[in-house]
């Protein structure tokens, strides 16, 4: 006799990181999966002609977690949809034999949205740059500038998004121990927010999907009994005589990836219905760097949503099909900058702002120009002899942006280009040269030569050119020199102020624990008071730190003083235009301690501690310090 064959357990998916606990399908159902993935059999796998197919275990994971998350969604849309309605539109967009989702993985253009997404963050929520750098490839794949799009980012430089992208494109090969380490470093909240909108973005594209296949249904129609069923034409054929591939709905789902986000006039051409494509064009997204990255988080930990095939990449694709760099047009580029510049005229007038004063009150203290407020604003000088572009303006609006916004879209332009490039980058640099060679080895043979008779007319001509030519190639080859002598400068400056910075925060720790120790033999009362509270600052202060009750019994010791809540990240510009800040550590994560210390660093703001755990102490040492800061100045 035969053993009795084991049931394989059901696995347990996750939507989203949250275990699906709905009802499962029933036979019925689970039966019209089996057909619809059954008609893709024979596409499975690798074929002669190159073509890579969904492989016989990848169709067993896309049925499986589509199982699972129809059993939800027919939960959801109760009421509203038919169970058979849901099971068909999730099984017919899951079961196509390309594996969509794995391809779009594999894209440069969507792997750069997910780097750039993920190296604002690790920018912004690492203590240190070391934490996430360190984890990247040291030399990056330099095939992978010929992927990417022609242009810089303001915030990464080429070089780290190479090293980023190598990695995104072998994580699951050679740097897949370094991958999984750099996705630890997305705290909790982030990566439950990527896999919300995630979820949020494949939720939409089913309330249309859905939609669309209801709207799409055809219905039999009913024939004048005088013509009889002879009448020719396939409107008048019946229901179940129209091919599976030519029916409406059915075409809908399979041609779902390409049509989504493309104009409605296109998708009405392909699907005959005006609501029908106004649904799938108006399928879209407000962040797309974070799909992409969500993506990656949901693929490493095997979520439902990154094994739903064609469903997970109408979502991918939805993301690419969002970032700036999928269209270009170089024949459209217009000058960013014209002559021009800013207003140096004193007519506005300035009001500085101090502790609890709001802006405006008391007559103004200076009368400052357009460029001065700029430069108060932003500590950047703006250009002195250009200003934005107005064809770059009337581009925009041509476009259907707003005037106002098209200005502001043309002065981001023009300082994005003075950033990126300089006033001498793009300008001299000469991309389509027909010279036939390189000038600059052909100079010393040339000098070697004896002296040529004097050129006259078209030849002088052409030597004066082919001079100018390279007098414009060695200044631009001067001015990258200079530019790199100037970073590497600043770097090495920035590296000295930070140690110097984290020499006076560890002489400052030093000197605290050491007063600390020296008053822990002394009586509470022994000593006479020190400073009178409450004690009215005379600097700039901001304090962060401690619990609430600290806070509440300290504010009115010191008044003047700027308290921020601990709850809250620190706020970048009260530390700026601080002249001291004070930290009491307790009740302070290490996100934001590192985020107020940074910051003063590359302010130069000096950073106190404090080392006790009364509130009154606290204020008589805040107070002691300020006495020692007026008299050293003394």
């Amino acid at each position: 006799m035969c053993a009795k064959k084991k049931a394989v357990p059901r696995k347990m998916w996750r939507l989203a990181g949250e275990p699906i606990r709905s009802q499962p399908l029933s036979w019925a159902e689970q039966e019209a999966f089996t057909e619809e993935f059954s008609i893709y059999r024979q596409f499975r796998g690798s074929t002669g002609d190159g073509l890579n197919w969904v492989t016989p275990a990848a169709a067993r994971v896309h049925q499986s977690a589509a199982e699972a998350v129809a059993s939800a969604l027919c939960e959801r849309y109760a009421g509203r949809y038919g169970r058979e309605t849901v099971v068909k539109v999730v099984s017919a967009a899951v079961a196509v034999p390309a594996p969509l989702s794995a391809r779009m993985a594999q894209r440069t253009d969507f792997l750069l949205g997910a780097a750039l997404w993920l190296l604002d963050y690790w920018e912004m929520h690492c203590g240190r740059e070391e934490e996430y750098l360190s984890l990247l490839p040291t030399e990056p794949d330099r095939l992978l500038e010929y992927d990417i799009p022609f242009s810089e980012d303001l915030d990464h430089s080429r070089e780290v998004l190479l090293r980023t992208l190598t990695l995104l494109c072998n994580r699951d090969g050679a740097y897949c121990k370094e991958f999984r380490a750099l996705l630890e470093l997305v705290d909790h909240y982030a990566a439950s927010g990527l896999r919300q909108r995630f979820k949020a973005a494949f939720l939409d594209y089913m309330d249309r999907s859905l939609e669309v296949y209801t709207r799409l249904q055809p219905v039999a129609p009913e024939l004048p009994p005088f013509l009889g069923a002879n009448l020719p034409g396939p409107g008048f054929l019946a229901l179940d005589d129209i091919p599976p591939s030519e029916r409406p709905e059915t075409v809908a789902l399979l041609t779902g990836p390409e049509l989504i986000c493309r104009p409605v006039e296109e998708i009405q051409e392909q699907l005959g219905s005006r609501k029908a494509a106004e649904l799938l064009s108006g399928y879209g997204t407000d962040d797309p760097y974070a799909l992409c990255a969500a993506y990656l988080l949901l693929e490493r930990e095997k979520d439902a949503l990154a094994s739903l095939n064609g469903l997970t990449a109408i979502v991918m694709i939805c993301a690419e099909r969002h970032l700036p760099w999928m269209h270009d047009d170089f024949d459209a580029r217009a000058d960013l900058s014209e002559p021009g510049g800013p207003d140096y005229r004193l007519r506005h007038e300035y009001h500085m702002v101090f502790e609890e004063e709001t802006e405006g009150d008391g007559p103004p203290d200076w009368l400052v120009s357009e460029a001065q407020l700029f430069y108060i604003a932003t500590g950047v000088i703006p250009p002195r002899e250009q200003r934005p572009s107005e064809a770059l303006i009337r581009w925009f609006t041509a476009h259907g942006i707003a005037e106002q916004r098209a200005r502001e879209l043309a002065f981001g332009a023009m300082f994005a280009y003075y950033t990126d490039a300089g006033e001498h980058g793009w300008k001299d640099i000469g991309w389509f040269s027909n010279d036939g060679g390189d000038d600059a080895d052909a100079l010393p043979a040339e000098a070697a030569e004896p002296p040529a008779a004097p050129l006259h007319g078209e030849d002088c001509a052409a030597q004066i050119d082919l001079l100018t030519r390279q007098v414009k190639e060695l200044r631009g080859a001067l001015h990258d020199a200079e530019r790199m002598t100037g970073r590497l400068r600043a770097q090495l400056q920035d590296r000295g102020q930070k140690s110097e910075a984290e020499q006076a925060e560890l002489a400052q720790l030093r000197e605290t624990l050491y007063s600390l120790r020296a008053k822990e033999g002394e009586a509470e009362g022994s000593r006479g008071p020190l400073a009178d509270l409450p004690w009215q600052v005379r600097r700039r202060t901001v304090v962060f730190g401690g619990h609430d009750s600290w806070r509440k019994s300290i504010k009115p010791l010191l008044p003047g003083v700027r308290f921020y809540d601990r709850e809250n990240l620190p706020d970048l510009n009260a530390i700026r235009g601080a002249d001291v800040v004070w930290i009491q550590p307790n009740a302070l994560s290490h996100k934001c301690y590192y985020r107020i210390i940074d910051a003063a660093r590359k302010n130069n703001i000096p950073v106190r501690y404090f080392g006790f755990a009364s509130a009154k102490k606290c204020a008589v040492q805040l107070a002691l310090d300020e006495l020692a800061e007026e008299k050293n100045a003394e």
